[in-house]
């Protein structure tokens, strides 16, 4: 392989690993965003309903809401991990792609049989 390819296949392998990455990441913000602004909100509302006094007679019912509030930031905690994790994953995969194909053209080339490409880990 001479230095010419070694820098192709650098490239390509850069970019299809910048291609992964930045598609998960538009996937990762976008979520983020709407999650965010309803996480915000429901917050609001919790912090208006404790200063007016509206649940002064229920603490129970204001901490069944703080607990809703509180289940569904772990969720969405936990849903960012997995798109992160989902994304990672995407990036070995195209990474695997671009490294898996050029060893296998050239061993084809050489008329020797292709290695197979590894699974996702």
């Amino acid at each position: 392989m001479t230095t010419e390819d070694m820098e192709a296949l650098a490239a390509q392998i850069l970019s299809a690993l910048q291609g992964a990455l930045s598609d998960g990441w538009d996937q990762i913000d976008a979520f983020h965003k709407s999650q965010s602004e309803k996480l915000t909100r429901q917050a609001a509302l919790l912090v208006q309903i404790r200063i007016s006094g509206e649940l002064k007679d229920s603490p129970e019912m204001f901490d069944f809401m703080i607990e809703q509030l509180q289940d569904k930031v772990e969720n969405f905690a936990i849903a960012v991990a997995n798109l992160t994790v989902l994304t990672l994953q995407n990036a070995w995969n195209a990474s695997v792609e671009v490294i898996w194909g050029a060893i296998n053209a050239a061993l084809e080339g050489a008329s020797l049989p292709a290695l197979p490409i590894p699974e996702g880990r």
